[in-house]
């Protein structure tokens, strides 16, 4: 049956990873999209005020266009009353044109006047031929002819077409002047919320910049002077108490990288302390090794001629029993100059899983592999190892087993290839088990808990499985007691 597809988890921007960057992009983008549309509106506006502006000088131009046509026609009546005091046409030559020029003046005024305006031209223009023909047919032949009564009415006619022609000028020249007055006001209203939206636009950036710029420092500058006395810290070597969730995004990714950091460096110290250790033991195995060894071997050599000759069993007990603690002694100094130096490792291809097996047949040989239940269950395997010192391993962990399980209790070997090539081993008993404080602390030296130990089994077992690239550790066991599991690695061409 298909399994119902979970719905993705929407993370929060600021729990992101790269929350920083999210928050920068945010900030940045808002200035510069305020700032832009602010050139946008402020490019706007001074279109607008250029344009009302080129309205203002297009309607001045035609304002004294229509202001010249007004100054034409009372121009032309005044040469016309002229002509008539002097009774004679001799200015009338240079004026014979003016009706077709102020007709074509006309025209070409009339596309730059509003439509309202166009009514006033028309009539300029027709009480322009009006005053003309009653010029030509009227005023002037009566002039010439000295006919005053006609003169004079004629000179009415004229005269009324000549206002009417005037006032139809002077009131485009007028509504054009209204136009541009409008159109200034509009150029200034326009100038002034360029002004007013300048300002705005400037300080809303302002504003911006020092919102964001406060969040920049709560968000990267405050997390990292917090990771600069950290960094001081760790460099006295003090790493407690960790960093933790240090700000958000990329600095909390740095946080965690300075506990990483920190973990990383408690492990070289505890190595370092290790290796320090390793030398004072091993100079320390030396001389012990140089005092007791020499000595302990001649009382071992002389017991066994004594034990043959005890006059009676009491006294061969005795015996056996002090050529028991010189053993033992040899053993302390056997593993203090295992622990003390690093292990020459004579490398070759080995099946584990039949090193297990007869490890774990000679060990049921012995008086303590009798007294407990050894069951082995190991597969075939390929590994690089010294077979030497890896029975030491497998001798140190069965021998631990079977001390801590007691007589009758059930101890088990197993052995499997590991998907990466390698191979695992585990050895476990029903013992009492290791409480979870303590599972690291037993591969230190001199740590044991039990009564006779020296301490020194698991540390040199660590010692010689990390020779081999592997890796010890201590579990808990389903049933209770302990498993102790080895890890090896491939071999090089497989690894």
């Amino acid at each position: 049956m298909a399994q119902p597809v979970q719905p993705a988890v929407k993370v929060p921007w600021d729990e992101r990873d790269d929350a920083i960057s999210v928050q920068l992009a945010i900030g940045f983008g808002t200035v510069s999209t305020v700032a832009v549309l602010l050139c946008v509106a402020l490019m706007l506006l001074l279109l607008r005020v250029g344009a009302t502006l080129e309205e203002v000088r297009s309607d001045a131009r035609a304002a004294q266009e229509a202001l010249t046509l007004s100054l034409s026609v009372r121009e032309h009546y005044l040469h016309e009353a002229h002509t008539v005091i002097q009774r004679d046409d001799a200015e009338l030559g240079p004026h014979e044109g003016w009706l077709q020029r102020l007709q074509e003046r006309a025209r070409s005024l009339a596309g730059r006047v509003p439509p309202g305006e166009r009514e006033h031209l028309e009539t300029l223009v027709r009480e322009s031929e009006a005053l003309d023909d009653v010029f030509q047919r009227e005023v002037l032949p009566a002039a010439l002819a000295g006919d005053h009564e006609t003169l004079r009415a004629a000179h009415e006619r004229a005269e009324a077409h000549t206002r009417r022609a005037s006032d139809a000028a002077d009131a485009v020249v007028s509504s054009l002047e209204e136009r541009m007055r409008t159109a200034q006001r509009r150029a200034q209203d326009a100038t002034q919320l360029a002004m007013i939206a300048g300002c705005g636009g400037v300080l809303a950036i302002l504003v911006l910049a020092i919102v964001f710029s406060m969040r920049i420092r709560r968000a990267i500058i405050l997390p990292l002077q917090e990771l600069a006395k950290t960094a001081r810290r760790f460099g006295r070597g003090e790493f407690e108490p960790p960093v933790g969730d240090v700000g958000r995004g990329e600095i909390r990714i740095v946080a965690r990288a300075f506990d990483a950091m920190a973990e990383e460096l408690r492990a070289r110290e505890r190595a370092l302390v290790r290796n320090e250790r390793l030398a004072a033991v091993g100079q320390l195995a030396a001389g012990v090794a140089h005092e007791i060894n020499n000595p302990v071997a001649v009382i071992s050599g002389y017991l066994k001629t004594m034990i043959p000759e005890a006059r009676d069993e009491e006294q061969s007990k005795e015996l056996a029993i002090v050529d028991q603690e010189a053993a033992a002694c040899q053993r302390i100094v056997e593993d203090l100059l295992s622990y003390g130096r690093d292990p020459s490792l004579d490398r070759e291809r080995v099946d584990p899983g039949a090193l297990l097996a007869e490890a774990a047949r000679r060990f049921e040989a012995t008086e303590l592999g009798r007294r407990v239940r050894v069951m082995c269950d190991a597969e075939p395997g390929d590994v690089e190892a010294d077979q030497v010192r890896l029975r030491q391993v497998v001798d140190n962990l069965l021998t631990n087993a079977a001390l801590l399980a007691g007589d009758d209790t059930l101890v088990q070997v197993k052995g499997r290839q590991t998907e990466e090539g390698g191979y695992r081993i585990e050895i476990s008993d029903e013992g009492p088990g290791i409480p979870e404080g303590e599972r690291q602390s037993v591969f230190e030296p001199f740590k044991t808990g039990r009564r006779g130990g020296t301490g020194l089994g698991l540390a040199v077992s660590r010692v010689i499985v990390r020779a081999h690239g592997g890796r010890i550790e201590a579990l808990p066991h389903d049933v209770g007691g302990t498993v102790m599991r080895v890890d090896l690695p491939p071999p090089e061409e497989d690894a």
